[in-house]
């Protein structure tokens, strides 16, 4: 059966005060979806997409679910320092000069210190269009017809704001010139209260999937490899933990010919931290309970953080992981594991030939950065 409408990401009740604003995501993850398919059919042909927009097409009895899982931690700053661990976590750790964080698989944290130790370390990997459509009813890239009523609730947004970051958030702090500002002091500098670099947003996330069920072949000889297909499509990023593996799985999806869709509520989700063989200062194992979900539930977490209660007599900064102190918020980036999750159903139902590769210069349905918000295109 055809999906009714989409859901906020974890089934996130925030919408709840202005129903409209359910329909408001559901029609914003609609019409995203629509585009994408657009784009690949551009390509293959009208009614050649193996994406789908699971509200327009029924999806009967998926014969696939697949999770797509991957580190936390960034792939490229690892790769920068070859042999240093510590180089790659200090970079990792430290903001660009506007605030944007460099910590691009969907996973971005804030590191709160005290006495030059760390004491709690804020993970979340929800994206920034869900936070423009709190403060306008839609995000700011939506441009299609909307749902009246759907007006935004600022209230519940500087409400999640001081309960989650500070209780000094003001509603001045969060615009500019009447737009939401994803790089505020708040989600910057001073706490993180959604992802903020540039490529972590829902937007690539539906894009990478639907560019991704392309076959892609180099003289004559069909793609398989992670980065050489992410080159070859000109999606996402190559050398990243995130990009490459989500496009490599849904391809080899596409390749068996299945229908392939994200499955709702789409989001980015932390799926899980691995403390095996973490060390308290004398020498016993961590308490699961210093990782408290905040937002979102088990398997599909979309805000946590890591904080020893203070009846403990330590800090964060004092647990040994591999015998080495916790002195980076990345280190516990490493144990992350996200997740997002595709279906399909059909195997067998396309035989899409494989495409030569996108020229260069060119970014199929690429994400267009513009100030201030991501807007999804498609190439004329």
């Amino acid at each position: 059966m055809k999906l009714v409408r989409f859901d906020p990401p974890a089934n996130i009740d925030d919408f709840d005060v202005i129903p409209q604003q359910r329909d408001a995501w559901s029609e914003f993850l609609s019409a995203s979806f629509d585009e994408e398919v657009k784009a690949v059919e551009s390509e293959l042909g009208v009614g050649n997409s193996q994406f789908y927009n699971p509200t327009k097409i029924d999806t009967t009895a998926p014969q696939s679910e697949q999770d797509i899982t991957w580190t936390g931690f960034p792939a490229l700053i690892k790769r920068k320092h070859p042999g240093s661990k510590r180089a790659a976590r200090q970079e990792a750790d430290k903001p660009l000069p506007n605030g944007e964080r460099p910590q691009d698989e969907y996973l971005e944290w804030f590191v709160t210190k005290q006495a030059g130790k760390i004491t709690k370390v804020t993970f979340t990997c929800e994206g920034p269009e869900y936070w423009e459509a709190l403060a306008h009813g839609y995000p700011l890239s939506y441009t299609g017809p909307k749902t009246a009523g759907a007006t935004g609730d600022n209230h519940k947004l500087l409400a999640l704001y001081q309960k989650y970051v500070s209780p000094r958030v003001l509603m001045a702090d969060l615009f500019v010139n009447g737009s939401y500002n994803r790089l505020n002091k708040w989600n910057t500098k001073n706490g993180a209260m959604h992802l903020n670099q540039r490529n972590n947003t829902l937007g690539a996330e539906i894009n990478i999937a639907a560019q991704a069920t392309i076959l892609r072949q180099q003289g004559g000889v069909v793609l398989t490899d992670p980065d050489k297909l992410i080159r070859c499509g000109r999606y996402g990023a190559p050398g990243r933990a995130s990009d490459p593996t989500i496009g490599a799985m849904v391809n080899a999806l596409a390749r068996d010919g299945f229908f392939v869709t994200l499955q709702n509520p789409v989001g980015l989700y932390i799926d899980s931290l691995d403390t095996t063989g973490w060390k308290q200062p004398n020498g016993s194992p961590v308490d699961p309970g210093y990782w408290q979900i905040l937002r979102g539930t088990a398997g599909k977490i979309l805000r946590a953080v890591y904080e020893v209660p203070a009846a403990e007599g330590f800090v964060v900064g004092d647990i040994a992981i591999g015998g080495e102190k916790i002195e980076f918020g990345g280190q516990i980036a490493e144990k992350i594991t996200m997740k997002l999750t595709g279906l399909a159903f059909s195997k067998g139902k396309f035989k899409n030939p494989a495409q030569a590769c996108v020229a260069a210069g060119i970014q199929a349905a690429g994400l267009v950065q513009s100030q201030g918000h991501v807007s999804v295109r498609s190439l004329d």
